[in-house]
């Protein structure tokens, strides 16, 4: 499939656009949004195939009985808005649009019949991170990946072997070599946001497994196009919700199986907590500020807000109060009922397996001693006085884990409502996609509470 090839000397130099990340999915409440235009959506099925005509998590006889009716005109289609190309004008579209050609007629009737027969080589048209129609071939045979969560949601799939080329986060002994040995034969292809073009050459790729235009190289689609390799673009850690994602992803790898496992246990998460609040009105959930160390309101779309507001707490933007610094003295203002920080350590990140209470000592005392961050930016909140504050590691904040992050949240925010076993749900995630460890080399680091950290120090 990634037949044609481009010389090195002829590859286009690399574009990377800062920013934040323009479209997520957003649990049972999809939506797309851009820091152009923002762009609002509502596609409502997680897996964003076209062919998908009545919006479930199936490719199936279903679809196409669903689009003869509306072609009978006895059902109608459901329209959302996204993009032909990148920042480019918004069009209206539907999933029963299979081969997005504009209209719903037989032409999709034919095209969804080879999804359904899982067709070889068929061009399969899906709903990006960004809001735009992107294409592959399907199925996806082989690959390259850029950053932590695309190598997650793979291996979720059950298809690291696939991997040919990995970013220097993993390869040439990266940061995240150890935890990523499944894709330690994978030739090195440079910066997960400026991949080493030239290497790509003679990988005979299939596709790229990516994120955001605003992250990652906003030209890889035409960089790569001379070299036959399709751009996956999905949500798996934008959001901090990520089943939409690694559903889209199952289907385009023909991984459906694996991909329908994880999501049946994260949505055991979710659907649970969504049941439980949806009586609760918006102004009766608790207000939450969460931030990496607390000298920042985060922006929507990084992460942060969505994992709480999935815990069915109310992020502080919905206050009235801006994205951007804060100091303790912005945090006591706002009073927040509670306080969830993020670090950068423990699951998915830096730590040292031989002797992990060594790291435990660096992490605790990062939250508690760092001068205008973490914990001393909120001292004289209520929130610290009750102990209402929780600390999470990225990879159970952000990323295809971060149903456990949400977990966490909602035990701490509803104590009344919900009494998740955690730390079973993270033993059970370490167990499924990264046999080679044990959950309990990342105690009490991965999420920890205020009074964990006093405990730890009280010994």
């Amino acid at each position: 499939m990634a037949s044609q090839k481009l010389a090195a000397v002829a590859i286009a130099a690399i574009v990377i656009i800062a920013g934040v990340a323009a479209v997520f999915y957003l649990y049972n409440n999809n939506s797309a949004d851009t820091p152009d235009n923002n762009l609002s959506s509502n596609t409502e099925g997680r897996l964003a195939i076209f062919g998908n005509a009545n919006n479930d998590d199936y490719i199936d006889e279903k679809d196409i009985e669903f689009v003869k009716e509306i072609i009978a005109g006895e059902k109608e289609a459901t329209y959302f808005s996204c993009y032909k190309t990148y920042n480019g004008n918004a069009v209206e579209m539907t999933f029963a649009d299979a081969n997005c050609d504009g209209k719903v007629d037989q032409s999709d009737v034919d095209w969804i019949q080879d999804m359904v027969d899982r067709k070889d080589d068929m061009k399969v048209y899906f709903y990006d991170v960004d809001g735009v129609i992107a294409s592959c071939v399907y199925p996806i045979t082989n690959m390259c990946i850029g950053y932590k969560s695309n190598y997650e949601a793979v291996l979720i799939c059950g298809a690291a072997d696939r991997c040919v080329g990995a970013c220097d986060q993993v390869s040439n002994n990266g940061t995240y070599a150890k935890w990523y040995q499944a894709f330690k034969d994978a030739a090195a292809i440079g910066s997960r946001f400026s991949f080493d073009y030239e290497s790509l050459v003679d990988l005979n790729a299939d596709a790229i497994i990516t994120g955001t235009r605003a992250w990652f190289d906003a030209n890889m689609e035409t960089t790569c196009a001379p070299l036959g390799m399709d751009i996956i673009r999905l949500p798996f850690w934008e959001d901090g919700i990520t089943v939409s994602g690694i559903i889209t992803l199952g289907y385009l790898l023909d991984c459906e199986e694996m991909a329908y496992n994880y999501a049946k246990i994260a949505d055991s998460v979710l659907n649970e907590i969504n049941d439980k609040i949806k009586d609760i009105s918006e102004e009766d959930k608790p207000v939450v500020f969460a931030s990496y160390n607390g000298t920042k309101i985060a922006k929507p779309h990084n992460g942060i807000s969505e994992t709480v507001e999935a815990a069915g707490g109310r992020y502080v933007t919905s206050l009235g109060y801006s994205p951007g610094n804060i100091d303790g003295e912005g945090i006591l203002t706002i009073n927040p009922e509670y306080i969830v920080f993020d670090v950068y350590y423990g699951f998915l990140e830096t730590f040292d397996s031989s002797n992990p209470a060594s790291t435990l000592d660096y992490v605790y005392d990062m939250v508690k001693n760092t001068d205008n961050a973490y914990f001393k930016t909120i001292e004289k909140t209520e929130a610290y006085s009750n102990k209402n504050v929780c600390v999470i590691g990225q990879g159970t904040y952000m990323g295809p884990a971060s149903y456990i992050g949400v977990a966490y949240i909602a035990n701490m925010i509803y104590p009344d409502l919900f009494d998740f076993d955690v730390d079973k749900l993270f033993e059970e995630y370490v167990n499924n996609y990264h046999p080679d460890y044990n959950a309990e080399e990342f105690a009490g680091m991965q999420y920890f509470s205020l009074e964990d950290v006093e405990k730890y120090y009280s010994k």
